[in-house]
């Protein structure tokens, strides 16, 4: 596979997830979709702070979220937290944050899709 394909594949998986955090997060303000969403991004983030996961897409948000903030043990306090309740002004900022390190990965791979890196 040519680099830029590689990048393509890795800038499609990062952008599906960056959207379906996004979705969750407009999802939490609206009262009928709230519960849905709330249990929709635990389970998402269940699944990318799961540190045994074979699963390639899981492993490379991993190691994207090890760099970035709010990290990997912040964002699995975070899953179990929205198991229970709607997040509080804390814990959103953290999800917003998590959306701002996937989208800021999301630009630099396509950086690199353009041959800007």
């Amino acid at each position: 596979m040519s680099d830029t394909g590689l990048y393509a594949s890795i800038y499609e998986q990062l952008r599906e997830t960056a959207d379906h955090i996004d979705r969750a997060l407009v999802n939490l303000r609206n009262p009928s979709m709230a519960d849905r969403a709330r249990n929709d991004l635990a389970d998402l983030l269940c699944k990318i702070t799961d540190l045994h996961s074979t699963d390639p897409e899981v492993r490379l948000i991993g190691v994207i979220l090890k760099q970035e903030p709010p990290g990997i043990p912040a964002l699995h306090a975070l899953a179990r937290t929205l198991r229970q309740r709607l997040p509080n002004t804390t814990e959103h900022s953290q999800l917003e944050q998590l959306a701002l390190s996937i989208d800021k990965e999301c630009a630099s791979t396509l950086a690199r899709i353009k041959g800007r890196r």
